[in-house]
């Protein structure tokens, strides 16, 4: 298995990344993230250039890291600019990734930087603006990539996975419409009057008969966004109660991968109660997933690659996203 490198990936929360430095696996890669003394968020290759040695060990002097181990200095660039109490001057240096800060995300490009559009970011809007409030975390993965974007791109699971929060008969009985182009995936599943699943009720005071609707977005290689409506069966659009979901899926290593999330809303914007609720309820649905998605990847990593895959219709824009990763792969593999 190898990563995608030309994309946008989720490095950190903007308030995770400081004056502290702050190391972060990203596509097998170690990472160090730091902010300089005037707020600019700096991500260097975590591997000092004298012998390895992590430079989030190591101690910022101004914008300087200086290396714990024998006192390379490495400035904000990524420039060896000398050794501490030594008169040498090494030609050395380490790579400066690519970061862009926007919407309370630090991206990051970990491939070819001349590729890196900032116009390829997703939009999250939504975080900032003053009409919703959201909650927000990270939850570590102990499985590949690959399989938290086949499972938001299939939630068809909620059914199974999640029936006393987000899930009910509804979900896996109502088909999607698949759709996208170039190297995004989309997918639709419109329910219409259903009773809603317990977080809904809890959450919106809804009942029965209601309409939810769920359309998903994925931006390979590593963003996916839900955009949920629910409101009384029959009530006319745009009318009803919007959320919005995001998962920045950074892979950390081959089989560990970083869960950025975030859950909006555009309606009880100052009860704090119910953000509390959101986001107990939230990681109790992660939690679900992740407990999942960890015993699939110990039956992947111990074998049976030779037998046999089944898919249902269900499973359309999973497929066309390993398709959309594998094009984006072999495109990068074949440049190189």
């Amino acid at each position: 298995m190898s990563f995608v490198l030309n994309g946008w990936y989720q490095a950190a929360w903007s308030d995770e990344v400081g004056r502290a430095l702050l190391q972060r696996w990203i596509c097998g890669q170690p990472v160090c993230l730091y902010r300089t003394r005037d707020g600019a968020p700096v991500a260097l290759a975590d591997r000092c250039p004298h012998r390895k040695y992590p430079l989030s060990l190591g101690r910022l002097d101004g914008d300087i890291i200086e290396c714990n181990y024998h006192g390379y200095r490495i400035d904000a660039a990524g420039s060896c600019v000398g050794v501490a109490e030594q008169s040498e001057q090494p030609r050395a240096a380490v790579h400066r990734y690519p970061l862009v800060e926007r919407d309370s995300v630090l991206w990051l490009w970990p491939g070819d930087p001349a590729q890196a559009d900032p116009d390829l970011i997703p939009d999250l809007r939504w975080i900032s603006d003053p009409d919703w409030t959201h909650v927000r975390g990270l939850v570590p993965l102990g499985a590949r990539q690959e399989l938290l974007v086949e499972n938001l791109l299939d939630l068809s699971h909620e059914t199974f996975l999640h029936p006393t929060t987000i899930g009910n008969a509804a979900v896996a009985g109502t088909p999607i419409e698949v759709s996208g182009e170039g190297t995004t995936v989309r997918f639709s599943r419109r329910m219409l009057g259903i009773t809603p699943p317990p977080f809904y009720v809890k959450s919106m005071g809804l009942t029965a008969p209601a309409d939810r609707w769920q359309d998903g977005e994925f931006y390979a290689p590593g963003v996916f966004l839900l955009h949920i409506r629910l409101a009384p069966a029959g009530t006319q659009e745009p009318e009803g109660y919007h959320m919005e979901v995001f998962h920045g899926m950074t892979p950390a290593t081959q089989s560990e991968c970083h869960d950025f999330w975030a859950l909006g809303r555009d309606y009880l914007t100052g009860d704090a109660g119910l953000s509390r609720f959101q986001q107990e309820q939230q990681l109790a649905v992660m939690a679900e997933d992740v407990a999942a998605l960890e015993v699939q990847e110990a039956m992947y990593a111990t074998g049976g690659a030779t037998m046999p895959e089944s898919s249902i219709k269900g499973d359309v824009a999973a497929l066309r996203s390993r398709r959309v990763m594998r094009r984006m792969l072999a495109a990068e593999q074949s440049a190189s």
